[in-house]
C-alpha cells in the first residue's frame, strides 16, 4: 500500500507531497492541472524509462519518492534480500533524474538499477491506463491474462523446460547431420593432419630441449676453451685446487693429532674439496657434451624448423599441437560412427518433441478451459457496466509453419517455450454482432470497461492484499448509471487493495473514501501544480464543479451532497 508520495521538479510540479489511506482514493482536477504528472511519477518509481525533458524548467533534477507497506508474505521481502537491501517495515522507492538525463534509483536508501525497481514495483503497485488498455490487443498479453487467471506458472515452466530439452536435442541432431554431409572431406583433412603430426612425432617440451642444445652447440668452441681453463685450475694443473685442498686437509689433520682444536676446519676443507670435485665433474660433462657429431647442430636446426611449422599450423606450443591431435582422433572416431550417432540423436530429438507435445497439449487444454471461464466472468462484470449481452471468447489456434517438426493433425505448426497455440481475444460488444478481435474495438469507453472488468476478475481470483492499483482515465466515455456501476466496482476492489483513481466522473469521486484535488496555480509568475486532500465543504464544491463546471449553482451543490451522502 502506498502511504506517501513526494514529487519535486517534475514538469510543472515544484513540490507536492500526498499521504494516502487504505481503501479507495480519487484524484480530480481540470485537464492540464498535473494529474498525469502524478501518474508519471509512479511510473518512474516502477522503473519506466525517464527523459531529461521531464525535469522542471530551471531545476537541475527531479525527485520522486514513494513509501509503501507490504504484506508480511509478500515476495518483496525475498527480492530485497536478493538485491542486497535490508528488509524493513516500510519499502521506500526513490528515483532521481537530472536535467542531463542521468537517472539514479534507490530501494530503502540502497542504490539499485532501474531494473531493480522494475522487479520490486509490480509487487507493490499496478498502473492501469490507456497504454495498458491498448496492450490488450497483443495476443501474448491475452494469453498471459488467461495463465494468470488460472495459475499456470508450474505448467508453463514444464512446457518451457520441455521446449529447451527438445531444442538442445534438435541442435545436436543438426550438428551430426552437418557432420555427415561433410564427412568424407572432413575425414580426409583429419587423416592428412594426423599423418603430418605423427610423422614428426613431437614430444611435449621437445622444442625447449632442442633450443637449449642448439645454444650449447653454437658456442661449443668457447665452452671447450672455458672448460679446459677451469679443469686446469681445479683438477689438472700443477697448482690444482683439488690437490691443494687435499694437502691442506692432511696438514690440518696432522695439527689435530698434535692436540690442536682444528676438527671443524678439517670438516669444512673436506666439504670444500667435495664441492670442487662436483664442479669438476659438471664441467667435464659439459665439455664432453659439446663435442661429438659435427652435423648435430644442422640436425637440430632442421628438427626445430619442422616443429615450428607444426606449431604454426596446429597450436602455439607443442602441448597445443598434441592436444589438437587428440581432438582430431575424437572427431575421427565420432565421424566413423556418425550414422549410429545420427540414429540415436534422431530418436532423442523425436522423444523430446513428443514430451514437449504432451506437456504443451496439456497446457493448451487448460488454457482453453480457463479462457472460457475467464470470458464468462468478464461478461458478468461487463453486464454491470452497461454492456449487457457482450460476448467474449479467447480463441486458440496453432500457426502453420511448414518447416516445423511438430504436427497438429496434417499441419506443421509453430511452437516455442510458451507453447503451441496462440491466443486472440474476440468480442461482440452488442447483441447480434459478430465476434471480432479486441484490436478492432472502436470505442475507447468499451475498451476501458473491458480492461477494468478483466482486472476486477483477476484481482478477485487472486486477492492478495496490499497492492496499490492506480487507474488512469479508466472512466473514459462513461457516464450516468454506468459511472455509478464503475464506482461500485472500484469500491469492491478497494476491499482488498488500495485503489487510486484519476477521474473526471463525479460519481466515482463521490464514492471514494479519500479525495484529492489537483490544480494549476500561478506562483511567482510561473504555473505550478498543487495537490491537497479535500473534506467537507471543499469536497462538496469539487464534486459540484465536476457536475456543473465552473459556474456552481445550488442545484449542483445539492446534487453533490446527494452523491456524497449516498456513497
Amino acid at each position: 500500500m502506498l502511504e506517501r508520495l513526494s514529487v519535486r521538479g517534475l514538469g510543472i510540479i515544484d513540490a507536492v507531497e500526498l499521504e494516502f489511506a487504505p481503501g479507495f482514493s480519487a484524484l480530480t482536477g481540470e485537464t492540464g492541472a498535473g494529474k498525469s504528472l502524478l501518474v508519471e511519477s509512479l511510473k518512474l518509481l516502477s522503473g519506466q524509462r525517464a527523459q531529461s525533458d521531464m525535469v522542471r524548467t530551471g531545476d537541475d533534477r527531479l525527485q520522486v519518492e514513494g513509501v509503501f507497506t507490504a504484506a508480511s508474505d509478500s515476495p518483496v521481502t525475498a527480492l530485497l534480500e536478493e538485491l542486497g537491501v535490508a528488509d524493513a517495515e516500510m519499502v521506500v522507492l526513490r528515483r532521481e533524474v537530472s536535467s542531463a538525463g542521468r537517472s539514479r534509483c534507490w530501494l530503502n536508501d540502497v542504490s539499485v538499477t532501474a531494473s531493480g525497481l522494475q522487479r520490486v514495483a509490480p509487487h507493490l503497485l499496478a498502473i492501469h491506463g490507456q497504454h495498458e488498455q491498448h496492450g490488450l490487443a497483443d495476443g501474448a498479453v491475452q494469453r498471459r491474462l488467461v495463465d494468470d487467471y488460472a495459475g499456470h506458472d508450474a505448467l508453463r515452466e514444464r512446457t518451457r523446460a520441455a521446449f529447451l530439452a527438445w531444442r538442445a536435442a534438435a541442435e545436436e541432431l543438426d550438428r551430426l547431420l552437418t557432420a555427415r554431409a561433410s564427412r568424407r572431406d572432413r575425414l580426409d583433412v583429419i587423416a592428412f593432419q594426423l599423418a603430418e603430426i605423427d610423422a614428426a612425432g613431437p614430444r611435449e617440451g621437445e622444442d625447449e630441449e632442442l633450443r637449449r642444445r642448439r645454444l650449447m652447440l653454437r658456442h661449443a668452441a668457447r665452452i671447450a676453451e672455458l672448460s679446459s681453463s677451469l679443469l686446469e685450475q681445479l683438477a689438472d694443473g700443477e697448482q690444482a685446487v683439488v690437490d691443494g685442498l687435499a694437502r691442506a686437509e692432511r696438514e690440518l689433520e696432522e695439527m689435530g693429532e698434535l692436540g690442536l682444536p682444528v676438527e671443524g676446519g678439517t670438516e669444512r676443507l673436506d666439504e670444500a674439496r667435495v664441492h670442487v670435485e662436483e664442479v669438476v665433474r659438471e664441467v667435464q660433462g659439459l665439455a664432453a657434451a659439446t663435442g661429438g657429431d659435427p652435423g648435430e647442430l644442422e640436425s637440430i636446426e632442421s628438427r626445430l624448423h619442422l616443429l615450428d611449422q607444426l606449431m604454426l599450423k596446429y597450436g602455439s606450443t607443442l602441448q597445443n599441437v598434441l592436444g589438437h591431435r587428440e581432438d582430431l582422433c575424437e572427431e575421427r572416431d565420432e565421424l566413423e560412427l556418425v550414422e549410429e550417432r545420427l540414429e540415436e540423436a534422431a530418436a532423442a530429438a523425436s522423444a523430446a518433441l513428443a514430451v514437449f507435445d504432451e506437456v504443451a497439449g496439456e497446457l493448451d487444454d487448460k488454457r482453453r478451459a480457463a479462457g472460457a471461464e475467464l470470458a464468462a466472468a468478464v461478461e458478468e462484470v461487463l453486464s454491470r457496466l452497461a454492456m449487457e449481452g457482450t460476448r467474449l471468447e479467447f480463441r486458440w489456434e496453432a500457426r502453420a509453419e511448414a518447416a516445423s517438426p511438430l504436427m497438429r493433425g496434417e499441419t506443421a505448426v509453430a511452437f516455442d517455450g510458451d507453447g503451441v497455440e496462440e491466443c486472440t481475444l474476440l468480442i461482440a460488444a452488442n447483441p447480434g454482432e459478430d465476434l471480432r478481435p479486441m484490436a478492432r474495438i472502436a470505442s475507447g469507453g468499451e475498451l476501458s470497461r473491458v480492461h477494468l472488468a478483466l482486472r476486477t476478475v483477476l484481482r478477485s481470483r487472486h486477492p492478495a492484499a496490499g497492492l496499490t492499483l492506480l487507474f488512469d482515465e479508466v472512466d473514459s466515455g462513461l457516464g450516468g448509471a454506468t459511472a455509478a456501476a464503475l464506482a461500485e466496482l472500484l469500491g469492491e476492489l478497494a476491499a482488498n487493495d488500495q485503489v487510486l483513481v484519476v477521474t473526471h466522473l463525479p460519481q466515482v469521486a463521490a464514492r471514494a473514501g479519500g479525495h484529492f484535488r489537483v490544480e494549476k496555480v500561478l506562483a511567482e509568475n510561473r504555473a505550478v501544480t498543487r495537490a491537497a486532500p479535500l473534506e467537507g465543504v471543499e469536497r462538496e464544491a469539487e464534486v459540484a464543479r465536476m457536475l456543473a463546471g465552473e459556474e456552481l449553482t445550488e442545484s449542483a451543490h445539492a446534487h453533490a451532497r446527494v452523491l456524497l451522502d449516498g456513497a
